[in-house]
């Protein structure tokens, strides 16, 4: 995947902003709400499940009806779509498997727990089930470049879903244990986990090639790798047959006390087991954390591991309400270059009458502001100018120091607020837009331009004096340094990656600070020539 970015139909970088839709929402009616739920959020693409057991009701008879019937509707709708392939695993369970695999466990294994009792997931020892997967994901891969490969409604596609173990730590079956005993792939055995404890081991020579490299986490990096090949199988033959991004998701491993098959499943590429994942699964363009972390120390930790240059930060998964949730996303795009962000359980977004409910307000305006920015979250990804504001509990204001300029961002909720008079403050259910958390992106294009997009912040600029300036103190003081040293304020949007001027705002508009409501953006041109009389 070039330059770290999925991609449209004409080969341009494209930021995914979206939702997916519940896990059997597609073939019905439900996913029409879906779309309407991705239009409210201002996003640009529907994540959906399609479903193994659909797509081979019967041994080698593939029927492609519902995702052509899928493809169909995102793309009437004029949106793109990542389709997630519910195969083997859909939360480490195999639900979705279709039933000549459910009924013969004889020839696809299901894992063993250290008891002996069988876990519920398909063990990835297993080699027909491998092949069994891959042959109906290959299925899936050719229709898909022969129905949509000059459109390219389909962006990507997901290979499983959280896949790993529920409720033990590996494999103990005879096959597994067989495997653990033999010697670790060359690729692994510079691999060091922190905090494995290898150094404290005793006797090394008498434990496990997995235990020696891996210490306390031999049973996880063992899982890891066997999950990675399978699925880096499954991804080696897509590619083969058709050139789409792939990707898995995961149930990250920075939950409760970080234990493999107690607090998440075991095997996934969680942020420990990155290393192996990557080696395992070369074929994968990315891997995506499913992040619920409302924490904002847990929820930069888990962006900071998966912000990699072997790895872009995709959130496939991230709840669809919640002001934490709202101000992390930000933060997430700006200072980790997220290059798509969605939100599970679309459908749920909406009340009985179809409209968005107010507990998703928070989320709502976030994601419209991702995506109205979106040329410009791509264009200066990871080049320093990019600013995200995302209020802290008891913080009034934000003070961002700029080559030139100085930079107060004041969160208008906690303040009386001077807009002028011709801004609506209010949305269409009557809410008041400046009392809402305050988030916002202010983005430098230019020695003296500037983007901001946001809800609930006021920006003032004053420029930074120069250096042999002795009347820097005089000057600083004045409005015309600070308010007034604009040339103009245009609030707009971008079609097709040009800005459009929707409204000039002069004036009683202009002679305060410089704000955003709602997810709107607006274009600052600054004043070079403030004077130095």
């Amino acid at each position: 995947m070039k330059n770290e970015f999925l991609k449209d139909q004409y080969g341009n970088p494209f930021m995914a902003v979206g939702v997916q839709a519940h896990n059997s929402s597609t073939g019905t009616p439900l996913i029409q709400k879906a779309i309407q739920v991705v239009k409210e959020y201002g996003g640009n693409c529907l994540e959906a499940p399609v479903y193994w057991y659909r797509l081979e009701p019967e041994k080698d008879r593939y029927d492609m009806a519902l995702v052509k019937g899928l493809i169909d509707e995102v793309r009437q709708a004029g949106l793109k779509l990542i389709i997630l392939w519910f195969g083997t695993s859909k939360n480490g369970h195999p639900n979705y498997v279709p039933e000549y695999i459910k009924t013969d466990s004889s020839t696809y294994h299901v894992a063993q727990g250290p008891d002996g009792a069988l876990v519920a997931s398909l063990s990835p020892h297993c080699m027909q089930t491998l092949s069994r997967d891959e042959k109906a994901f290959g299925a899936l891969m050719a229709f898909l470049k022969e129905y949509d490969g000059q459109a390219r409604t389909v962006l990507a596609v997901q290979i499983e879903n959280e896949i790993g173990y529920a409720n033990t730590d590996m494999d103990y079956s005879e096959e597994a244990q067989k495997a653990y005993m033999q010697e670790i792939p060359d690729c692994l055995k510079n691999i060091v986990l922190e905090d494995s404890g290898i150094e404290e081991l005793k006797n090394p020579e008498n434990l496990s090639p997995w235990r020696r490299q891996f210490g306390r986490y031999a049973h996880e990096a063992f899982s890891a790798w066997y999950h990675a090949k399978f699925i880096g199988q499954i991804a080696k033959t897509g590619k083969a047959i058709y050139d789409l991004p792939l990707f898995t998701n995961v149930m990250v491993g920075e939950n409760g006390y970080e234990e493999a098959g107690l607090c998440y499943n075991a095997g996934a590429a969680v942020g420990r087991m990155l290393d192996i994942w990557k080696a395992g699964a070369p074929d994968l363009d990315m891997i995506g954390p499913d992040i619920y972390n409302q924490n904002r120390r847990e929820y930069l930790r888990i962006c900071r591991r998966y912000d990699r240059k072997d790895n872009p930060l995709f959130i496939p998964e991230s709840p669809l309400f919640g002001e934490a949730n709202a101000m992390n996303a930000m933060l997430a795009a700006a200072d980790y270059g997220a290059i798509g962000i969605c939100c599970f359980g679309a459908e749920h977004a909406l009340d009985a009458n179809g409209n968005l409910k107010e507990n998703c307000r928070d989320m709502a305006v976030t994601m419209r502001t991702i995506a109205n920015l979106a040329p410009l979250l791509i264009r200066y990804r990871k080049t320093g100018n990019i600013h995200a504001i995302a209020e802290e509990e008891f913080e009034t204001k934000r003070y961002i120091k700029l080559k030139d300029y100085h930079v107060i961002a004041h969160f208008l909720h906690t303040g009386q607020a001077h807009l002028g008079y011709t801004q609506e403050l209010t949305d269409k259910t009557g809410k008041d837009k400046t009392k809402i958390r305050g988030r916002a992106f202010l983005i430098q294009t230019g020695e003296c331009e500037f983007f901001a997009g946001g809800a609930g912040v006021a920006f003032d600029f004053i420029k930074s004096p120069n250096v042999s300036d002795e009347k820097s103190y005089i000057h600083m003081g004045s409005r015309q340094w600070g308010q007034l040293n604009f040339l103009t304020v245009e609030e707009g949007h971008f079609e097709d990656g040009r800005w459009i001027v929707d409204f000039l705002r002069n004036g009683d508009e202009t002679n305060f600070s410089h704000y955003v409501l709602d997810g709107q953006v607006i274009r600052i041109r600054l004043n070079p020539d403030v004077g130095q009389q």
